[in-house]
């Protein structure tokens, strides 16, 4: 095991010089004028991006114990969205509250907190819903890009149903850096079964009016969640959104919400799941959701981490605190000791998560028996005993 971390070490520093190397040669063929994202090129880039903003603050903690801002942070500023996916806890969670929009005090308090904050990179006014039905959303966006640092980006992450050329270009206008759309599907039918509620054509029509407008400062992501339901389509997903940057990864349960998460988790055999582990410890050594992200609900609640769509921790609230003071609270310093020293299980939130489970347990311990296979191909039927 131990010859296996040093090749892993080896492989992961070898990988990240090279990646810092060639990164400011690659250009993408959207927001090709924009700073901010111009080197963020497919999934490669958009790994590295998240990358290289979650590390410093990871090991300037780990080293230090020193206070922390975020790095990226994501507002909920409607609690409310207009799908039902297969892979989302939304339609028996968020969806059972009352409908609220964050008011534009409150908005404007964390605007001004995170803008005069140079750690503060990403600022993605989105969080469990889509950010479309917020019909402030572009000046919301305007609000925020008027004040920020030259460093500091906006990304909304959408599902693409309120994405049409119109509102597209008043976004644009406003100063986003980076459109993201969860697509999930190469046809109509997978998209009906993934996507529930949506619409396949209006989606499509307004992929390709996008493809069509002048995106030089604007990059654009085309994100595929893949699960058992969906994965056979990856390729031509890929064949048919090229001119697009695209971004996949596989489903997780966020945080245990996700119901029947056991039919659609990806399955990997005994080997290649705790060599994921293995890889896992060593590019991030621990979680990074509570190192470098925030997310803040549309009421100013902060939840410990954005998989947790239970909320079954709340650190504070930035009505009445400021985001720092939450960051870097004695329980949210409680909970990176917990994490640093491998305790995750004594985390409400981080118990059933299959991010841990996938990832930061330790290569040594039990796989999860009921997300992973031992000895068969997922699509191989048993053998029947003679």
């Amino acid at each position: 095991m131990i010859i296996l971390y040093w090749l892993v070490d080896l492989i992961v520093i070898t990988f990240v010089w090279v990646d810092r190397l060639i990164s400011r040669f690659r250009v993408s063929r959207t927001g090709y004028a924009n700073p901010r994202v111009r080197n963020m090129v497919g999934m490669l880039g958009y790994s590295s991006h998240s990358y290289h903003l979650s590390l410093p603050n990871i090991q300037k903690w780990l080293k230090h114990r020193t206070d922390l801002f975020p790095m990226v942070i994501q507002v909920q500023t409607i609690n409310r969205c207009n799908a039902a996916c297969e892979f989302c806890p939304y339609p028996y969670t968020i969806h059972l509250q009352e409908k609220r929009i964050m008011d534009d005090a409150l908005y404007t308090k964390i605007v001004d907190e995170c803008v005069a904050e140079k750690d503060l990179h990403d600022f993605v006014p989105m969080s469990k819903n889509e950010p479309l039905l917020d019909v402030k959303m572009e000046r919301r966006v305007e609000e925020f890009k008027a004040k920020a640092q030259p460093h500091q980006m906006v990304e909304l992450v959408t599902n693409g149903s309120g994405l049409t050329p119109t509102r597209a270009q008043r976004l644009m206008d406003a100063g986003v850096d980076l459109i993201t759309v969860s697509v999930n599907a190469s046809n109509e039918e997978t998209y009906k079964r993934v996507m529930v509620g949506l619409s396949w054509k209006q989606v499509m029509s307004n992929l390709e009016a996008l493809s069509k407008m002048n995106l030089s400062k604007v990059n654009i992501y085309l994100r595929f969640v893949a699960d058992q339901t969906n994965k056979r389509e990856l390729k031509l997903f890929r064949k048919r959104w090229k001119n697009f940057n695209l971004f996949q990864f596989n489903v997780n349960n966020r945080a245990g919400t996700v119901r029947n998460y056991e039919t659609m988790v990806m399955k990997y055999n005994d080997f290649i799941a705790r060599l994921r582990r293995v890889g896992g410890h060593r590019v991030y050594p621990v979680c990074p959701y509570v190192f470098s992200l925030m997310h803040v609900l549309e009421n100013g609640d902060v939840p410990m981490c954005s998989n947790d769509w239970a909320n079954r921790e709340v650190l504070g609230n930035v009505r009445t605190q400021t985001i720092r003071e939450i960051y870097n609270s004695p329980r949210m310093n409680e909970i990176r000791e917990l994490m640093a020293a491998g305790k995750f299980e004594k985390l409400e939130a981080c118990r059933e998560c299959s991010f841990y489970h996938d990832w930061m347990k330790s290569p040594l311990a039990p796989n999860k028996d009921d997300w992973q296979i031992r000895s068969q191909k997922v699509d191989e039927p048993p053998i029947a005993s003679t």
